[in-house]
């Protein structure tokens, strides 16, 4: 008994943490990398809009493009789950959360521009099903998970996560990115800059009882998305950032005034750029940030489609010529059955011309996207182009291939 007791002493006294985990530390030995970060932050630094917030009750508040003045590139959506009190009992009793419906109900189609990008913090448990409706809802396409793994490293006792709603002692949260529209990877640079930043966060945890977000999130989407319009909902004091919109009930104050606002984004002649019609906007659109010829040598870029097929010859070749030297002809008569059909799977007589499987990932597609012809297909991040009537299977069940 004493022995056990000192185990689960340990065990709950133990730290969960990584060393040197600040973002100056992590790309320490790729030089490239640290570079692309660098000149990345400071491009968006450069582009970036005054801070502005508005304080508002957005059960109250209906979100139309008419009061910001303009539909947004980028949302970012923390919404008071239900989970959030379940998780720290005795802090968060009274704290007033949302129901699935209310959630759901946000008219959040109605202020994302096309193409744009929602990413919703879900928590851990029921809401990841539950985020999928509602990215599915207000017309996004989930094309990917964001993690964040908690580490305790500034408090090494926390207390134990007594919840009746789960099985284990959950130390993670999810956020589940989506797409609207259509934007390909190796034509529209000037919108995505993809595979700079990884899909995991490790990052402290808050407070008990705070439902306060890693700040890595907001690097994430600045470096991956150029749309400067981005807006923030159900933020707090401590959301409000440059570059960003913050909306929520927790504000302490509002500075947001749309004919300042939409300055930023417009033209020459006042005008601010407004997707739909399967269009994406011009590189010179007002409202992106603009790249320069340094970031574009050092981010990553898919290959170009011949070097793909080119590249899944070479697979196919070298794999036909492994099987063919690894053959035991001693083993099988070339009378059986099976030494026949080894022969027919080697013989290059016998080689498909077109490759029964998908072309690796060309770009994003949204529920907007429209259907293209097969050769101008345009792939999402695992292989899968969508079906022809413009509906989308569920993601996992379409993983062909993953090339991030």
């Amino acid at each position: 008994m004493i022995t056990l007791r000192i185990l689960l002493t340990l065990e709950c006294d133990r730290q969960n943490f990584i060393r040197e985990l600040e973002l100056t530390n992590v790309v320490e030995d790729y030089p490239k990398l640290r570079e692309l970060i660098q000149k990345k932050d400071e491009i968006v630094a450069k582009a970036a809009s005054p801070p502005m917030y508005y304080k508002c009750d957005l059960r109250e508040f209906e979100l139309t493009p008419e009061f910001f003045g303009t539909k947004f590139d980028v949302i970012l959506v923390d919404p008071p789950w239900e989970e959030y009190v379940h998780r720290a009992p005795g802090v968060a009793d009274h704290t007033e959360y949302w129901t699935f419906e209310e959630i759901l109900n946000l008219k959040i189609e109605a202020i994302a521009d096309t193409p744009s990008f929602i990413f919703l913090w879900v928590g851990d448990g029921v809401g990841l099903e539950q985020g999928r409706q509602c990215l599915k809802k207000w017309g996004f396409r989930r094309c990917e998970d964001i993690c964040w793994v908690k580490t305790n490293k500034s408090n090494a006792t926390p207390g134990l996560r007594h919840d009746s709603h789960t099985l284990f002692q959950h130390s993670k949260e999810h956020c589940l990115m989506g797409i609207k529209g259509t934007v390909r990877r190796s034509t529209d640079g000037h919108i995505i800059h993809a595979n700079i930043d990884t899909d995991v966060i490790i990052a402290e945890e808050p407070p008990y009882g705070s439902t306060q977000k890693p700040e890595d999130m907001y690097r994430i989407i600045e470096h991956f998305a150029l749309g400067r319009r981005r807006l923030e909902l159900f933020g707090e004091d401590h959301n409000i950032r440059t570059g960003w919109l913050t909306v929520g009930k927790e504000l302490s104050s509002s500075n947001f005034n749309a004919e300042a606002y939409i300055k930023n984004f417009a033209d020459k002649d006042g005008k601010v750029w407004q997707g739909g019609g399967g269009r994406n906007p011009p590189p010179d659109a007002p409202h992106l940030v603009v790249t320069t010829p340094e970031i574009e040598s050092l981010r990553p870029k898919s290959p170009m489609k011949n070097q793909q097929q080119m590249q899944q010859n070479q697979s196919v070749s070298i794999s036909l010529t492994a099987s063919s030297s690894n053959r035991r002809p001693a083993a099988n008569p070339p009378e059986t059955p099976a030494a026949l059909s080894m022969s027919q799977e080697v013989s290059s007589s016998n080689i498909p011309a077109s490759l029964p499987w998908p072309s690796p990932m060309e770009g994003f597609k949204g529920p907007e996207g429209g259907n293209a012809p097969m050769e101008e297909k345009v792939f999402d991040m695992y292989g899968y182009g969508g079906q022809p009537n413009g509906e989308f299977l569920d993601f996992e069940s379409q993983r062909a291939m993953n090339m991030l």
